[in-house]
């Protein structure tokens, strides 16, 4: 423990675009924690310094994007001088990964002690998500997510390399954009990227959940960072190898590939369930506020203007909204069972819950412990990666997991639970079909309406 007082605090002052007073200062301490947004602005040359100086590297990014640019350029540089870079460490997207990442270790946990010789890791095939939260917007958050994560159509549409379209279009970036740049090419990830594509489309309308009430069916609506955490844990999935597309013969089966769902749940995971179909009203009227305040914001104009009205970069969240705030993740994660004649699923899950607005005290607690665990756990930490580059449940793991649950600072709190040969439920196939509908009308009011 330290005391405010007993703290030496060195400040050393440099400025992002002077590259070699940023190599100066990673030069001078074993974590550099990077807050200063957007990042594709503020960041690159931070992250360079880190990567050329072996300092290990955190920050709250969720520009995916940028972090995928970052891994291409730097991870040669990083793989030599043993720094750990690690991008999403905020809000965005620890929650999410860390959820996925505890279920998907229960559920391995358990099959494993059935096993005699104790090796089998089960292969998963859905991680789904439900969030709930409250909390404010900060201005800086906004502008970036408005003004700066770029929408390339042509790279969404047509392959890069051949000039074909896409099977499946990509919902704005690549599902494996983030992961190892040498494994992007594989033959074997084709049928497994076109699957989590889709599932990336389907997504983003409202959607049929039996999982969450077993005597009913609940309403849930696309959570507004599905299009980033889903990069992420399916960084990890590869990376940790969630799911082995290299087992499969022809390069994967598509129908039975890792996919990521992540939904949000606006009445809360408690009375969602307590109210069951009805559920479908607090969806509806949150998913039309959200619409309306995405297009308002996207008018030429009109829509910068009164962001710089009503929030503008550097404005906050009132104190009284980040202490009432929180962050509630519900994970579920499916994997075949070994009865695979009856059609039999195993499920793992994990409620994973945070105390204190998600993007302001949520955020700052994540990035913390995440550079402390850098700090003070290093002789618990995962191996690195080949490159130096990775998700949070990839290069921290156990061990950031257990810093937030011991974390006296606010408390984290986590449950995890398995079912072993479990039916899918109907509703699940039902809301799947009713998600592709969405999503078909989605994609024809962006691309032709």
């Amino acid at each position: 423990e330290y005391s405010a007082n007993a703290l030496q605090i060195d400040m050393f002052v440099a400025d992002a675009d002077d590259i070699e007073a940023l190599t100066t200062m990673a030069s001078r301490t074993r974590v550099v924690l990077n807050t200063a947004g957007p990042f594709s602005k503020y960041g690159t040359n931070v992250v360079s310094a880190c990567a050329t100086t072996g300092a290990d590297y955190v920050d709250i990014t969720g520009e995916m994007h940028w972090a995928g640019e970052m891994r291409s350029k730097f991870g040669p540089v990083a793989a030599k001088s043993g720094a750990r870079i690690i991008s999403f460490c905020g809000f965005d997207s620890i929650p999410s990964d860390l959820a996925v990442y505890a279920a998907v270790r229960s559920l391995r946990e358990v099959k494993a002690k059935k096993k005699e010789d104790g090796t089998t890791s089960p292969q998963i095939v859905q991680a789904k998500c439900w969030h709930s939260c409250f909390g404010g917007a900060n201005g800086g958050t906004i502008d970036t997510a408005v003004n700066t994560i770029p929408v390339n159509l042509q790279h969404m549409l047509v392959d890069d390399n051949t000039g074909e379209l896409r099977p499946v279009p990509f919902f704005m970036n690549d599902p494996f954009e983030l992961i190892l740049p040498s494994k992007k090419t594989e033959p074997s990830l084709n049928a497994w990227r076109y699957s989590a594509a889709l599932a990336e489309w389907k997504n983003q309308s409202l959607t049929l959940d039996s999982e969450l009430n077993r005597f009913g069916c609940t309403v849930s609506c696309p959570f507004f960072m599905a299009v980033c955490n889903a990069k992420i844990v399916h960084a990890s999935a590869v990376a940790l190898k969630y799911y082995s597309p290299s087992q499969e013969k022809d390069g994967g089966n598509a129908k039975e590939s890792f996919t990521y769902w992540e939904r949000f749940l606006p009445a809360g995971l408690d009375l969602t369930c307590y109210l069951n179909i009805f559920s479908i009203i607090p969806a509806l009227t949150y998913s039309f506020a959200l619409a309306a305040i995405t297009v308002t914001l996207k008018m030429p104009v009109i829509g910068q203007k009164l962001l710089d009205y009503v929030l503008p970069p550097g404005a906050g969240t009132p104190d009284w909204i980040n202490e009432m705030g929180y962050s509630d993740v519900y994970c579920e994660v499916l994997s075949v069972s070994d009865d695979k004649s009856k059609g039999l699923v195993d499920r793992g899950t994990c409620r994973l819950m945070f105390e204190g607005d998600p993007g302001n005290l949520c955020t700052a607690q994540c990035v913390s412990e995440a550079a402390l665990t850098l700090v003070h756990g290093r002789n618990d930490l995962p191996p690195n990666s080949e490159d130096g580059f990775g998700t949070p449940a990839q290069l921290l793991g156990d061990a950031l997991l257990s810093r937030l649950l011991k974390s006296r600072v606010r408390k984290v709190s986590m449950e995890t639970k398995v079912i072993e040969n479990d039916r899918r439920l109907k509703w699940e196939r039902i809301g799947g079909a009713v998600a592709m509908v969405g999503a078909v009308g989605l994609a024809i009011s962006r691309f032709w309406g």
